[in-house]
């Protein structure tokens, strides 16, 4: 049972946005059991996160993909999806030492991967901002167009409560 499974597949780990996140974690190389170790800044170069100015301007999803092989795009529908997803992620792997891919794709994977996500603290504060600016302004962020406010509102919830856990 993963640590994050009160908040995993319905709001947090349940969008298409996941499954783009999970797509481009399955496609690393693993061992039998053995956490391949994924940076978390690599997924933000990766996802071309790295130019972010402000926490602002992730409000609104510009932009934000990855390339898959032969130069195909996967792109990020909501930005913020992206983020809570990565730092639940992150909350398991402190808590559990490890993820499994399965786990968090709802059995739906037949590849037997295995990660851990390193984070640094510099990735922590980011996460930790457009979190909290998520949770004090959740109606400011595409998102939002998709979801009934009780929704948002219940989202912002939760991602407070994942930053608790995560004493960031």
């Amino acid at each position: 049972m993963m640590y994050i499974e009160r908040w995993w597949g319905e709001y947090i780990g349940g969008t298409d946005d996941t499954c783009t996140l999970i797509d481009y974690l399955v496609d690393r190389e693993f061992e039998s059991d053995i956490p391949t170790e994924i940076n978390v800044k690599n997924i933000f170069q990766d996802f071309q996160l790295n130019n972010a100015r402000e926490i602002k301007d992730l409000r609104q999803t510009k932009d934000i993909y990855f390339i898959r092989e032969k130069g195909f795009f996967q792109d990020i529908g909501c930005v913020i999806n992206l983020m809570m997803d990565i730092t639940a992620i992150i909350l398991e792997c402190q808590k559990s030492g490890k993820v499994h891919l399965t786990d968090l794709a709802g059995g739906i994977m037949d590849k037997n991967a295995v990660i851990s996500l390193k984070v640094e603290k510099e990735e922590l504060a980011l996460l930790r901002g457009i979190l909290d600016d998520f949770i004090h302004h959740p109606l400011s962020y595409d998102l939002a167009e998709f979801c009934p406010e009780d929704d948002m509102r219940e989202i912002a919830k939760q991602c407070k409560e994942i930053i608790t856990e995560l004493n960031m």
